[in-house]
Protein backbone atom coordinates (compact mmCIF):
# COMPACT_ATOMS: atom_id res chain seq x y z
CA UNK A 1 0.00 0.00 0.00
CA UNK A 2 1.66 3.69 -0.78
CA UNK A 3 2.44 5.59 1.56
CA UNK A 4 0.18 8.55 0.42
CA UNK A 5 -2.90 6.04 0.80
CA UNK A 6 -2.39 6.37 4.69
CA UNK A 7 -3.31 9.94 4.70
CA UNK A 8 -6.56 9.76 3.34
CA UNK A 9 -9.99 7.97 5.24
CA UNK A 10 -10.54 5.84 5.89
CA UNK A 11 -7.11 4.28 6.30
CA UNK A 12 -5.52 6.84 8.76
CA UNK A 13 -8.66 7.15 10.55
CA UNK A 14 -8.26 2.89 11.04
CA UNK A 15 -4.47 3.42 11.78
CA UNK A 16 -5.44 5.77 14.58
CA UNK A 17 -8.12 4.71 15.93
CA UNK A 18 -8.23 0.59 15.80
CA UNK A 19 -6.50 -1.77 17.61
CA UNK A 20 -3.43 -3.99 16.14
CA UNK A 21 -5.85 -7.14 15.75
CA UNK A 22 -8.43 -5.21 14.19
CA UNK A 23 -5.66 -4.05 11.97
CA UNK A 24 -4.52 -7.23 11.03
CA UNK A 25 -7.14 -8.59 10.18
CA UNK A 26 -8.34 -5.32 7.63
CA UNK A 27 -4.78 -5.20 6.43
CA UNK A 28 -3.13 -8.92 5.99
CA UNK A 29 -0.80 -7.72 3.31
CA UNK A 30 1.46 -6.31 5.90
CA UNK A 31 2.91 -8.23 9.33
CA UNK A 32 2.04 -7.27 12.78
CA UNK A 33 5.51 -5.46 13.12
CA UNK A 34 4.81 -3.43 10.34
CA UNK A 35 1.53 -1.95 11.79
CA UNK A 36 2.59 -1.36 14.67
CA UNK A 37 5.43 0.59 12.66
CA UNK A 38 3.05 2.90 10.92
CA UNK A 39 0.78 3.11 13.57
CA UNK A 40 3.66 4.60 15.75
CA UNK A 41 4.80 6.72 12.72
CA UNK A 42 1.66 8.23 11.83
CA UNK A 43 0.27 8.52 15.76
CA UNK A 44 3.28 10.57 16.91
CA UNK A 45 2.48 12.82 13.34
CA UNK A 46 -1.13 13.54 14.67
CA UNK A 47 -0.43 13.90 18.23
CA UNK A 48 1.94 16.39 17.26
CA UNK A 49 -0.55 18.25 14.62
CA UNK A 50 1.36 17.82 11.59
CA UNK A 51 -1.84 15.94 10.27
CA UNK A 52 -5.11 16.40 11.12
CA UNK A 53 -7.13 14.14 13.23
CA UNK A 54 -9.17 12.01 11.28
CA UNK A 55 -12.43 10.85 12.21
CA UNK A 56 -13.43 7.59 13.36
CA UNK A 57 -13.85 5.19 10.91
CA UNK A 58 -17.24 3.53 10.64
CA UNK A 59 -17.36 -0.26 11.47
CA UNK A 60 -18.13 -2.48 8.69
CA UNK A 61 -17.20 -0.15 5.78
CA UNK A 62 -16.18 -1.65 2.81
CA UNK A 63 -11.80 -1.67 1.73
CA UNK A 64 -11.54 -0.94 -1.93
CA UNK A 65 -8.13 -0.83 -2.87
CA UNK A 66 -8.38 -2.03 -6.61
CA UNK A 67 -8.69 0.90 -9.87
CA UNK A 68 -12.30 2.33 -9.91
CA UNK A 69 -13.42 1.36 -13.90
CA UNK A 70 -17.07 2.39 -13.47
CA UNK A 71 -19.70 3.69 -11.82
CA UNK A 72 -23.85 3.37 -12.30
CA UNK A 73 -27.07 4.08 -10.20
CA UNK A 74 -29.96 1.59 -9.70
CA UNK A 75 -33.47 2.69 -8.24
CA UNK A 76 -35.27 0.55 -6.14
CA UNK A 77 -38.93 0.42 -4.64
CA UNK A 78 -38.42 0.40 -0.36
CA UNK A 79 -41.03 -1.30 0.98
CA UNK A 80 -43.16 1.83 1.72
CA UNK A 81 -43.33 2.16 -1.75
CA UNK A 82 -40.72 5.03 -2.48
CA UNK A 83 -37.69 5.11 -4.79
CA UNK A 84 -34.18 4.76 -3.55
CA UNK A 85 -31.34 5.42 -5.93
CA UNK A 86 -27.99 4.18 -5.07
CA UNK A 87 -24.77 4.67 -6.70
CA UNK A 88 -22.53 1.27 -7.34
CA UNK A 89 -18.75 0.75 -8.32
CA UNK A 90 -17.07 -1.63 -9.86
CA UNK A 91 -13.23 -1.94 -8.61
CA UNK A 92 -10.65 -3.83 -10.84
CA UNK A 93 -8.03 -5.34 -8.21
CA UNK A 94 -5.69 -6.82 -10.98
CA UNK A 95 -1.88 -5.03 -10.86
CA UNK A 96 -1.45 -2.36 -13.59
CA UNK A 97 0.93 -3.89 -16.14
CA UNK A 98 2.43 -0.78 -17.45
CA UNK A 99 3.11 0.45 -13.98
CA UNK A 100 6.47 -1.37 -13.35
CA UNK A 101 7.88 0.60 -10.57
CA UNK A 102 8.29 -0.42 -6.90
CA UNK A 103 6.56 0.92 -4.07
CA UNK A 104 8.90 0.72 -1.26
CA UNK A 105 9.28 1.61 1.95
CA UNK A 106 12.25 0.81 3.91
CA UNK A 107 12.29 -1.41 6.84
CA UNK A 108 9.71 0.31 9.93
CA UNK A 109 12.36 0.26 12.71
CA UNK A 110 11.04 -1.16 15.54
CA UNK A 111 11.24 -0.57 19.10
CA UNK A 112 12.49 -3.20 21.07
CA UNK A 113 11.17 -3.68 24.49
CA UNK A 114 13.77 -6.08 26.14
CA UNK A 115 13.14 -8.84 28.45
CA UNK A 116 13.85 -8.92 31.67
CA UNK A 117 14.30 -12.42 32.57
CA UNK A 118 17.67 -13.81 33.49
CA UNK A 119 20.24 -15.96 31.52
CA UNK A 120 19.98 -19.52 32.48
CA UNK A 121 23.33 -20.59 34.84
CA UNK A 122 25.37 -23.81 32.79
CA UNK A 123 28.55 -24.82 32.05
CA UNK A 124 30.11 -22.74 28.69
CA UNK A 125 28.28 -20.85 26.77
CA UNK A 126 26.04 -21.40 23.91
CA UNK A 127 25.40 -20.83 19.54
CA UNK A 128 22.28 -20.68 17.99
CA UNK A 129 22.80 -21.29 14.16
CA UNK A 130 20.30 -21.03 11.14
CA UNK A 131 20.27 -19.74 7.69
CA UNK A 132 18.92 -19.75 4.12
CA UNK A 133 15.43 -18.67 5.67
CA UNK A 134 15.05 -17.07 1.90
CA UNK A 135 12.08 -15.02 3.28
CA UNK A 136 9.75 -13.11 0.35
CA UNK A 137 6.54 -13.35 -0.91
CA UNK A 138 4.29 -14.18 -3.56
CA UNK A 139 1.38 -11.74 -4.33
CA UNK A 140 -1.45 -13.99 -5.74
CA UNK A 141 -4.76 -13.13 -6.14
CA UNK A 142 -8.03 -15.19 -5.05
CA UNK A 143 -11.01 -16.00 -7.44
CA UNK A 144 -12.69 -12.40 -6.74
CA UNK A 145 -9.24 -10.66 -7.39
CA UNK A 146 -8.19 -9.61 -4.01
CA UNK A 147 -4.70 -10.27 -3.46
CA UNK A 148 -2.65 -11.91 -0.54
CA UNK A 149 1.05 -12.80 0.28
CA UNK A 150 2.36 -16.17 0.11
CA UNK A 151 5.54 -16.73 2.17
CA UNK A 152 8.64 -18.30 0.94
CA UNK A 153 10.52 -18.74 3.76
CA UNK A 154 9.20 -21.01 7.00
CA UNK A 155 7.06 -18.94 9.30
CA UNK A 156 7.09 -22.40 11.27
CA UNK A 157 10.51 -22.59 11.23
CA UNK A 158 11.30 -18.99 11.94
CA UNK A 159 9.06 -19.14 15.21
CA UNK A 160 10.84 -22.13 16.43
CA UNK A 161 13.98 -20.41 16.45
CA UNK A 162 12.77 -17.30 18.13
CA UNK A 163 10.88 -19.71 21.06
CA UNK A 164 14.47 -21.41 21.80
CA UNK A 165 16.33 -17.93 21.25
CA UNK A 166 13.88 -16.63 23.82
CA UNK A 167 14.36 -19.51 25.98
CA UNK A 168 17.78 -20.73 25.70
CA UNK A 169 19.14 -17.29 25.71
CA UNK A 170 22.35 -17.97 23.97
CA UNK A 171 25.48 -15.69 24.22
CA UNK A 172 25.80 -15.66 20.36
CA UNK A 173 23.75 -16.18 17.35
CA UNK A 174 24.91 -16.51 14.14
CA UNK A 175 22.86 -16.11 10.92
CA UNK A 176 24.59 -18.02 7.55
CA UNK A 177 22.04 -15.83 5.25
CA UNK A 178 20.27 -15.76 2.73
CA UNK A 179 17.90 -14.42 4.80
CA UNK A 180 15.95 -12.51 1.99
CA UNK A 181 15.67 -14.37 -1.25
CA UNK A 182 15.18 -11.45 -3.44
CA UNK A 183 13.43 -13.23 -6.20
CA UNK A 184 12.72 -10.02 -7.77
CA UNK A 185 16.15 -9.51 -8.99
CA UNK A 186 16.99 -13.18 -9.96
CA UNK A 187 18.95 -13.56 -13.29
CA UNK A 188 16.45 -16.18 -14.83
CA UNK A 189 13.63 -15.00 -16.59
CA UNK A 190 10.81 -14.52 -14.33
CA UNK A 191 8.04 -17.82 -15.06
CA UNK A 192 4.80 -15.33 -13.82
CA UNK A 193 4.25 -12.14 -12.20
CA UNK A 194 3.46 -13.42 -8.54
CA UNK A 195 6.98 -10.98 -7.33
CA UNK A 196 4.79 -8.02 -7.42
CA UNK A 197 5.49 -5.14 -5.20
CA UNK A 198 6.89 -7.69 -2.50
CA UNK A 199 10.10 -6.16 -1.52
CA UNK A 200 8.92 -4.46 1.02
CA UNK A 201 6.84 -6.79 3.00
CA UNK A 202 10.36 -9.21 2.72
CA UNK A 203 13.04 -6.74 4.30
CA UNK A 204 10.20 -5.53 6.88
CA UNK A 205 9.79 -9.15 7.71
CA UNK A 206 13.82 -9.51 7.97
CA UNK A 207 13.83 -6.71 10.31
CA UNK A 208 10.88 -8.34 12.61
CA UNK A 209 12.91 -11.42 12.41
CA UNK A 210 16.24 -9.60 14.09
CA UNK A 211 13.66 -7.40 16.53
CA UNK A 212 12.44 -10.59 18.32
CA UNK A 213 15.67 -12.48 18.33
CA UNK A 214 16.76 -8.65 20.19
CA UNK A 215 14.05 -8.16 21.88
CA UNK A 216 14.10 -11.45 23.46
CA UNK A 217 18.00 -11.70 23.79
CA UNK A 218 19.13 -7.99 24.39
CA UNK A 219 22.64 -8.82 25.26
CA UNK A 220 23.60 -11.44 23.05
CA UNK A 221 25.55 -10.86 19.77
CA UNK A 222 24.07 -11.26 16.88
CA UNK A 223 26.20 -11.64 13.43
CA UNK A 224 25.20 -12.56 10.04
CA UNK A 225 27.53 -13.88 7.01
CA UNK A 226 27.04 -12.36 3.39
CA UNK A 227 25.95 -14.69 0.82
CA UNK A 228 24.89 -15.11 -2.61
CA UNK A 229 20.92 -14.12 -2.13
CA UNK A 230 22.19 -10.97 0.17
CA UNK A 231 24.34 -9.75 -3.09
CA UNK A 232 21.74 -9.24 -5.42
CA UNK A 233 20.61 -5.78 -4.42
CA UNK A 234 24.00 -4.82 -5.35
CA UNK A 235 24.59 -6.79 -9.13
CA UNK A 236 21.14 -5.37 -9.62
CA UNK A 237 22.09 -2.28 -8.93
CA UNK A 238 25.35 -1.97 -11.33
CA UNK A 239 23.76 -3.43 -14.17
CA UNK A 240 20.34 -1.25 -13.98
CA UNK A 241 21.81 2.35 -12.22
CA UNK A 242 25.89 1.66 -11.49
CA UNK A 243 25.98 5.37 -10.51
CA UNK A 244 24.18 4.74 -7.16
CA UNK A 245 26.94 1.91 -5.59
CA UNK A 246 27.97 2.90 -2.82
CA UNK A 247 25.44 5.82 -2.34
CA UNK A 248 25.34 6.64 1.63
CA UNK A 249 22.66 8.90 2.93
CA UNK A 250 24.22 11.57 4.98
CA UNK A 251 24.39 11.31 8.77
CA UNK A 252 24.56 7.07 7.91
CA UNK A 253 27.33 5.26 7.63
CA UNK A 254 26.38 2.46 5.46
CA UNK A 255 25.39 2.35 1.65
CA UNK A 256 21.49 2.90 0.58
CA UNK A 257 20.86 0.29 -1.71
CA UNK A 258 22.05 -2.88 0.29
CA UNK A 259 20.41 -5.61 1.67
CA UNK A 260 22.12 -4.35 5.57
CA UNK A 261 20.64 -1.13 5.03
CA UNK A 262 17.21 -1.53 3.54
CA UNK A 263 16.40 -4.52 6.66
CA UNK A 264 17.13 -1.50 8.71
CA UNK A 265 19.49 -3.90 11.14
CA UNK A 266 22.08 -0.97 12.31
CA UNK A 267 19.21 -0.13 15.12
CA UNK A 268 19.26 -3.65 16.43
CA UNK A 269 22.60 -3.59 16.47
CA UNK A 270 23.62 -6.76 14.00
CA UNK A 271 27.15 -7.64 12.73
CA UNK A 272 27.03 -8.01 9.05
CA UNK A 273 30.31 -9.49 8.03
CA UNK A 274 29.90 -8.25 4.18
CA UNK A 275 32.48 -9.55 0.93
CA UNK A 276 30.28 -12.86 -0.14
CA UNK A 277 32.11 -15.23 -0.99
CA UNK A 278 34.81 -14.42 1.61
CA UNK A 279 32.97 -13.78 4.15
CA UNK A 280 33.18 -15.65 7.35
CA UNK A 281 32.64 -15.38 11.25
CA UNK A 282 35.20 -17.19 13.13
CA UNK A 283 34.91 -18.16 16.50
CA UNK A 284 36.59 -20.03 19.46
CA UNK A 285 40.33 -19.90 17.50
CA UNK A 286 41.88 -18.33 21.06
CA UNK A 287 41.49 -21.62 22.94
CA UNK A 288 41.67 -24.46 20.28
CA UNK A 289 40.57 -25.08 16.57
CA UNK A 290 38.18 -22.43 15.94
CA UNK A 291 34.52 -23.03 14.18
CA UNK A 292 34.07 -21.27 10.29
CA UNK A 293 30.74 -20.12 9.76
CA UNK A 294 29.68 -18.95 6.54
CA UNK A 295 27.06 -18.89 3.45
CA UNK A 296 29.63 -21.46 1.17
CA UNK A 297 29.46 -21.50 -2.24
CA UNK A 298 29.97 -24.75 -3.20
CA UNK A 299 27.10 -27.47 -4.00
CA UNK A 300 26.82 -30.96 -5.06
CA UNK A 301 23.85 -33.47 -5.95
CA UNK A 302 25.97 -36.14 -4.49
CA UNK A 303 24.96 -36.82 -0.95
CA UNK A 304 27.78 -35.41 1.68
CA UNK A 305 29.83 -34.32 -1.23
CA UNK A 306 30.06 -30.56 0.06
CA UNK A 307 30.48 -31.36 3.69
CA UNK A 308 33.64 -34.12 2.34
CA UNK A 309 35.09 -30.44 0.25
CA UNK A 310 35.25 -28.63 3.34
CA UNK A 311 36.78 -30.98 5.26
CA UNK A 312 39.30 -31.32 2.81
CA UNK A 313 39.77 -26.95 2.37
CA UNK A 314 39.42 -26.72 6.54
CA UNK A 315 41.59 -29.44 7.74
CA UNK A 316 42.80 -27.06 11.33
CA UNK A 317 39.15 -25.81 11.85
CA UNK A 318 34.81 -26.49 12.20
CA UNK A 319 32.52 -25.14 9.40
CA UNK A 320 29.22 -24.78 9.56
CA UNK A 321 27.62 -23.74 6.09
CA UNK A 322 24.39 -23.15 4.46
CA UNK A 323 23.43 -22.43 0.81
CA UNK A 324 22.77 -26.25 0.15
CA UNK A 325 19.37 -26.64 1.74
CA UNK A 326 20.19 -30.37 3.05
CA UNK A 327 22.01 -31.73 5.78
CA UNK A 328 25.15 -33.09 5.86
CA UNK A 329 28.18 -33.82 8.33
CA UNK A 330 31.26 -35.29 7.92
CA UNK A 331 33.78 -35.76 10.91
CA UNK A 332 37.92 -36.27 10.96
CA UNK A 333 40.42 -36.53 13.49
CA UNK A 334 43.77 -35.18 13.29
CA UNK A 335 47.49 -36.25 13.82
CA UNK A 336 47.10 -33.91 17.47
CA UNK A 337 44.02 -35.75 18.44
CA UNK A 338 41.79 -33.10 17.85
CA UNK A 339 38.00 -34.09 16.52
CA UNK A 340 36.84 -31.82 13.61
CA UNK A 341 33.22 -31.57 12.59
CA UNK A 342 32.11 -30.61 9.16
CA UNK A 343 27.91 -29.58 8.83
CA UNK A 344 26.48 -27.89 5.46
CA UNK A 345 22.94 -26.87 7.83
CA UNK A 346 19.62 -27.62 5.97
CA UNK A 347 16.99 -24.37 5.92
CA UNK A 348 14.28 -22.37 7.82
CA UNK A 349 12.49 -21.31 4.49
CA UNK A 350 9.45 -23.36 2.87
CA UNK A 351 10.26 -27.22 1.49
CA UNK A 352 6.92 -27.43 -0.57
CA UNK A 353 7.58 -25.46 -3.80
CA UNK A 354 7.79 -21.68 -2.95
CA UNK A 355 11.11 -21.18 -2.97
CA UNK A 356 12.06 -20.70 -6.77
CA UNK A 357 14.36 -23.71 -7.52
CA UNK A 358 15.43 -26.07 -10.65
CA UNK A 359 12.47 -28.20 -9.24
CA UNK A 360 10.29 -25.78 -8.72
CA UNK A 361 7.54 -24.65 -10.52
CA UNK A 362 4.08 -21.50 -11.58
CA UNK A 363 1.02 -23.53 -12.84
CA UNK A 364 -0.74 -21.36 -15.48
CA UNK A 365 -2.94 -19.31 -12.59
CA UNK A 366 0.46 -18.07 -11.77
CA UNK A 367 0.71 -20.23 -8.00
CA UNK A 368 3.32 -22.72 -7.03
CA UNK A 369 2.99 -26.16 -7.75
CA UNK A 370 3.19 -28.02 -4.82
CA UNK A 371 5.63 -30.50 -4.31
CA UNK A 372 7.73 -31.72 -1.52
CA UNK A 373 11.91 -30.54 -2.21
CA UNK A 374 14.43 -32.71 -0.43
CA UNK A 375 15.15 -30.14 1.98
CA UNK A 376 15.19 -30.16 5.77
CA UNK A 377 14.31 -27.56 8.05
CA UNK A 378 16.97 -27.60 10.85
CA UNK A 379 18.62 -24.71 13.33
CA UNK A 380 21.56 -26.00 15.49
CA UNK A 381 22.68 -25.27 19.07
CA UNK A 382 26.86 -24.88 19.38
CA UNK A 383 27.30 -25.41 23.25
CA UNK A 384 31.00 -24.20 23.64
CA UNK A 385 32.88 -24.97 27.21
CA UNK A 386 35.68 -22.80 25.61
CA UNK A 387 38.43 -24.99 26.28
CA UNK A 388 38.10 -26.11 22.32
CA UNK A 389 35.11 -28.95 23.08
CA UNK A 390 32.25 -28.26 21.38
CA UNK A 391 28.65 -29.99 21.43
CA UNK A 392 27.16 -29.41 18.11
CA UNK A 393 23.10 -30.33 18.82
CA UNK A 394 21.08 -30.32 15.18
CA UNK A 395 17.97 -29.38 15.83
CA UNK A 396 14.99 -30.96 12.98
CA UNK A 397 11.87 -28.96 12.99
CA UNK A 398 9.27 -31.41 11.48
CA UNK A 399 5.66 -30.07 10.32
CA UNK A 400 6.41 -27.24 12.15
CA UNK A 401 7.61 -29.10 15.31
CA UNK A 402 11.07 -29.24 17.49
CA UNK A 403 12.04 -30.79 20.33
CA UNK A 404 15.09 -29.95 22.30
CA UNK A 405 16.02 -30.25 26.39
CA UNK A 406 12.79 -32.18 27.06
CA UNK A 407 10.91 -29.00 25.40
CA UNK A 408 8.67 -29.16 22.45
CA UNK A 409 8.44 -25.80 20.40
CA UNK A 410 5.56 -25.84 18.14
CA UNK A 411 6.31 -23.09 15.30
CA UNK A 412 2.30 -23.99 14.42
CA UNK A 413 0.71 -21.96 16.90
Amino acid sequence: MAKALWRQPPHLGRLYHWDIKKLQACYPDYTKGTIKGKKSVWTTKINKGEVPMPPSPIEGEPIHKGKLTRSWEVAMRDTEGEWNVQTLHSYDHRPDPTNIAEEFEPAVQAKISPTKRKRAERLGKQILVFGDSQIAYHRLYDEDGVDYLLPTHSEETLSVITQINAHERPETVVNISDTVDLSEFGRFDPVSDSFHRTLSPAFQRAHDLYAQLRADNPDASLIEVDSNHTTRVQKNLMRKMPEMYGFTLPGEDYPLMSYYRLANLAGLEVNFISGYGGAEYVHGEEYGPGIIFKHGVTTSATPGAVARKEAAQNPNHHVVRGHGHSFEAVAQTTRDGDQLHYYQLGTSCDTKGAVPSYHSAMDDHGKPVKIQENWQNQLMMIEDFEDGHYNFNVIDVVKGIAYYRGRKYNGNE
